[in-house]
């Protein structure tokens, strides 16, 4: 008798692909009486059903969990991308330099554009200085 149709109810029952659904071959009569979940639960507690663990990668879902601030070690910027942190502190140099752009010449603007890039001017603090203490 074909069991495909008995494998995709516990399949659904359980949560796992059809795949992962093992009968043990000398018990397979009393798979094929099985006609209730019911009897299909009792089938999986006897140990005649059986489901295979998975392989292969975490999900998505198991690699996001344990990341709460508790299991943090270090710094903020230790679990950061070099580049992350600095597109960070140029995002927040260029708006602070947008934001006083009215008060500074446009030469001293664009000069202080190009060493924010450049990377000579890293702070809000420095900046302000090289632009003369205007804010």
């Amino acid at each position: 008798m074909n069991l495909e149709k008995k494998k995709q109810i516990i399949s659904r029952m359980l949560g796992v692909g059809k795949g992962r659904i093992k009968f043990n071959p000398e018990r397979i009569t009393d798979i094929e009486d099985a006609v209730t979940k019911q009897e299909l639960r009792s089938l999986i507690n006897d140990g005649v059903i059986s489901v295979i663990p998975a392989k292969g990668q975490k999900t998505k879902k198991e690699e996001k969990k344990r990341r709460g601030y508790g299991s943090r070690k270090g710094k903020k910027t230790a679990r950061m991308g070099k580049k992350e942190r600095w597109v960070t502190q140029v995002r927040a140099l260029r708006n602070y330099l947008k934001s006083v752009k009215t008060q500074v010449s446009k030469e001293k603007y664009w000069e202080a554009y190009r060493k924010i890039k450049g990377g000579e001017i890293k702070t809000i603090a420095r900046l302000k200085e090289y632009l003369g203490g205007s804010s």
